[in-house]
């Protein structure tokens, strides 16, 4: 039901051609002195008049500085409502923003500057020593324009002050750009295995798309109020959460940057009824701890995606969430899906009563133990009022897993063509039959999720990245049946006997660690230039107790010849914190294949412990700043979480 009124919505505006800016224009006539924005750093409110103004100042501040409708203007900024009235008012004059990740420095900053042939470059004050250090690669015809607080000493020569050429700017809309609501509305840099960042293209209908699902599949409210902390240059902040302040008027809170101790805090101050997580942020908040405010705040949902199944039932017990409305999707992925009725297991609440198949919870409580508390949330009935179902047989196994990320009809698969297909699980390649076609995989089994490509449709079609090589190397052909396009998410989920999915892994060259994805290769290039070209195998390992997987480097070189502490503060300037390699390993030589490929599955299965590895190894100590020796005890601290890293 979800799916069909989100389509709906989707072909009456691709038939009027609607965008994002003529969407939020009804928002703001509907009411506009409601308030749209709140940044929690300088306790600042917008009112959706006020945003609208804004926006409207920026687009014809741009207008007359000569852009037009299908340039480019590149955003550098933290977050703040300035970044939603900024990337908001060149869409209304149908310039496309590149959303550039504010953690990117040097080559990475310089390649995403290029390769969005942007004309203009509008960046935080905060983020002035990034432009600083590259003023030197920068095209002479970039035109350079600084936000916020204004130190000309500290800024390129050529740089203007933005804000006050705002404020003398008409607040009038200007004339409705020749844009579609499949045409391109910013761009979203993403990691992937290419190397340095790509641009995702975000269409209008893809914007839409993204947050209306998530708006009508999880029941939000226009009275909602959501805690935005997650950076607005990502989809998850800018479309998830953003995305229902433009479309469907809630007010959304920004906060610059997550902040574990003040996190609840700022929920009761702003009575927030809808808080946004990855999975990473939510270890966090457990970590803290007990407080009052934990139990003061009205959040009702818990809006996000990598929650872990090992921390589900603790962190919506412990906070008094109802709802964890988890979600998988990524910026360019035609295949998003999301646990609408907040399934943790195979079971299902009916007419207030918990069950599980045709047992109810107190029956199954002494089997199963903990991993069934999971099922009961806040508001369902006391764990004593629950009886067993007269008369139906109990079953010989119900799978009793937390954490189902998406659904999808095995009735009804047709209506959103997504599946999970059998991939080798060393080179992850797709496995297919005797005909040629992707073998689809049966429940419990572990496999790629792809989706269908339709490009005359909405819902279904794949936009790609600004790069067409590195947009191929995401579709496949014949996977459903002969002739056909599918996009590869490079994740592996599996799907239980009832339809739903569980993430399980990424596959391919890149990992996530601290909220981000990585890309090994980009990192590889950087860690072999800083050691005189020396070969580098970077993969990501598992830790316990931690999101994703942490960076390691293997090199092919002897520990004594490295100044490890130098090689530290190298890496503090060339990578960003979340790309810097966890663990080092030292050995002779790297192992290649015959297309000169480096070989990481061995090192990735050997990981870290200093009794299977028998090269030197080293970790980057937090406190310290630099890499100390691995040993047994080094190891025993981080299987049990003492380090932190």
């Amino acid at each position: 039901m979800v799916l069909l009124k989100v389509k709906a919505k989707v072909r009456r505006y691709l038939r009027e051609q609607r965008t994002v800016p003529i969407l939020f224009a009804s928002m703001v006539q509907r009411h506009p002195d409601k308030t749209a924005l709140i940044f929690e750093g300088t306790d600042t409110h917008w009112t959706f008049r006020q945003l609208d103004d804004y926006s409207s100042s920026v687009a014809n501040f741009l207008q007359a500085r000569g852009l037009a409708s299908g340039d480019v203007a590149a955003l550098f900024m933290e977050n703040r409502n300035e970044f939603v009235g900024l990337w908001l008012g060149m869409a209304k004059l149908g310039v496309e923003a590149a959303l550039i990740n504010t953690n990117l420095r040097r080559d990475a900053l310089c390649h995403c500057l290029t390769t969005s042939q942007a004309r203009v470059l509008i960046f935080g004050s905060e983020m002035a020593p990034a432009i600083f250090e590259i003023q030197a690669s920068l095209d002479p015809s970039l035109s350079l324009f600084c936000s916020g607080p204004w130190e000309p000493s500290t800024l390129p020569a050529s740089t203007e002050h933005l804000d006050p050429l705002l404020e003398d700017a008409p607040k009038h809309l200007p004339s409705r750009p020749d844009k579609g609501f499949t045409d391109k509305l910013f761009y979203i840099y993403t990691s992937g295995t290419t190397g340095l960042p790509k641009a995702a293209i975000v269409v209008h209908s893809r914007y839409y798309r993204m947050a209306a699902l998530v708006y009508y599949g999880f029941r939000m409210r226009p009275d909602d109020i959501v805690y935005d902390c997650l950076p607005l240059y990502h989809s998850a902040g800018n479309i998830v959460g953003i995305g229902q302040c433009l479309l469907h008027g809630m007010t959304v809170v920004i906060r610059k940057k997550f902040s574990a101790s003040r996190f609840w805090d700022d929920c009761i101050k702003y009575n927030c009824t809808i808080v946004q997580y990855i999975g990473e942020l939510c270890r966090y908040l457990l970590n803290q701890p007990p407080r009052e405010a934990e139990h003061q705040h009205r959040v009702r949902m818990a809006l996000g995606n990598g929650l872990r199944q090992s921390i589900w039932t603790d962190f919506s017990s412990r906070f008094h969430i109802p709802q964890v409305a988890e979600f998988y999707g990524a910026t360019e992925c035609n295949c998003s899906v999301g646990n609408f009725d907040s399934q943790v297991g195979s079971g299902a609440v009916e007419g207030g009563q918990v069950r599980l198949g045709v047992w109810t919870l107190e029956t199954l409580l002494s089997g199963w133990g903990r991993a069934v508390v999971g099922v009961w949330a806040p508001g369902s009935p006391p764990l004593s009022s629950l009886r067993p179902v007269a008369g139906e047989p109990r079953p010989k196994s119900w799978p009793l897993q937390v954490g189902a990320c998406g659904f999808n009809s095995r009735i009804l698969s047709f209506v959103y063509p997504i599946r999970l297909v059998r991939v080798n699980e060393d080179t992850m390649e797709l496995i297919r039959g005797p005909n040629g076609v992707c073998l689809p995989c049966q429940p419990g089994e572990p496999g790629q999720l792809v989706g269908r490509i339709i490009q005359q449709d909405p819902l279904r079609r794949f936009d790609g990245y600004l790069n067409q090589g590195a947009s191929n190397k995401k579709i496949a052909k014949d996977v459903f049946q002969k002739g056909d396009q599918a996009y590869l998410t490079g994740d592996v989920l599996v799907m239980d006997e009832l339809g739903y999915l569980y993430f399980r892994d990424r596959t391919g060259d890149t990992f996530r660690w601290k909220g981000e994805n990585v890309s090994t290769t980009e990192v590889e290039g950087t860690l072999s230039r800083l050691l005189d070209m020396t070969d580098v195998a970077v993969y990501g390992v598992e830790v316990p107790g931690t999101e994703g997987r942490a960076g390691m480097a293997a090199v092919a070189n002897s520990a004594g010849s490295c100044d490890l502490e130098h090689f530290a503060q190298l890496l503090e300037k060339e990578l960003p914190l979340y790309a810097r390699p966890i663990f080092l390993r030292f050995l002779p030589e790297l192992h290649k294949t015959g297309t000169f490929k480096l070989q990481k599955m061995e090192l990735r299965k050997e990981g870290f412990n200093p009794a299977v590895v028998r090269d030197p190894l080293f970790y980057l100590d937090a406190r310290k700043g630099r890499y100390v020796p691995l040993d047994q005890k080094a190891y025993a601290r981080i299987q049990a979480g003492e380090e932190k890293l």
